[in-house]
């Protein structure tokens, strides 16, 4: 796929999400660590790149995400150039999934873009000197992404619309009797939210405890060995992991932390587990 035209040589851009602050950086490879969240605009290959380390924590984690959404679209500015305006590509890496053999895969080409021997101009744009190819393979799921679009046409709901015809209401009215007076369903429904209920009220008053007792708080769902949790984190106060398996909600650590404010939000979480 070429990549596009540009009325000038095209640049590379890193950028570095610094707590909520975006930073520009000089490029370097060796800046791909495992405590840092980077954006980087790259002409080149017509991608915006967003590389989130595995240590770095939630809050500069979402934010480096949603900026770099908006980075893709608006691009950003180094003096009076405007560096990767509206990029084809975006790629979103998070180390902690780099067993993944896609997110494995574009780390590698986010890996090989970078390894060039670049010159810099106003410090931090970096160009190359022989020529403006790409210089990785483009991710291959992008063009997958793009594709999905138009096979949502005008042709399915035209379709679907005229099938459930007017005549088929009739005929249910003569089943409904039968299994109203019939209770044997709703002793089925009642025992399986009683089962993962408790898993589930469990998780509604660790949520509301943590919510109560601090303003800002993010959370993340995850999946583990096939059970689902959940990641709170309270900036400065706690960082929790819950996993839901059956009726038990596993919490990590189970001291929520050894900060005060990590202390009543466990004294009211357990206060609402005996109301149970």
């Amino acid at each position: 796929m070429p990549i596009k035209t540009l009325s000038r040589r095209p640049f590379v851009l890193m950028l570095e999400d610094d707590s909520g602050e975006i930073l520009p950086v000089k490029l370097d490879p060796g800046m791909v660590t495992s405590d840092r969240a980077l954006i980087v605009l790259d002409e080149f290959n017509d991608t915006c790149w967003v590389w989130i380390g595995r240590d770095v924590n939630m809050p500069t984690r979402m934010h480096a995400l949603r900026i770099g959404k908006g980075i893709q679209k608006s691009g950003h500015s180094v003096g009076v150039t405007t560096i990767g305006m509206a990029t084809s590509h975006l790629v979103e890496m998070m180390e902690k999934d780099s067993g993944d053999p896609e997110v494995a895969a574009n780390i590698e080409r986010f890996k090989t873009a970078l390894d060039q021997k670049w010159t810099f101009e106003d410090e931090v744009l970096a160009t190359l000197d022989d020529g403006s190819g790409p210089t990785a393979p483009p991710p291959e799921s992008s063009d997958a992404s793009y594709e999905a679009s138009p096979a949502i046409s005008t042709s399915s709901p035209a379709s679907s619309e005229p099938k459930p015809a007017v005549s088929k209401p009739p005929k249910p009215p003569k089943p409904d009797p039968k299994p109203v007076p019939k209770s044997v369903s709703k002793p089925e429904k009642e025992t399986s939210p009683v089962s993962t209920g408790s898993a589930d009220q469990k998780a509604a008053y660790l949520l509301f405890s943590t919510v109560k007792n601090a303003e800002l708080v993010y959370t993340e769902r995850f999946e583990r060995d096939g059970k689902i949790g959940f990641k709170i984190e309270v900036p400065g106060i706690l960082v929790v992991e819950a996993v839901l398996d059956g009726d038990k909600l596993s919490i990590n650590p189970s001291n929520f932390g050894d900060s005060e404010d990590a202390k009543k939000i466990k004294s009211d979480y357990e206060s609402w587990l005996r109301r149970i």
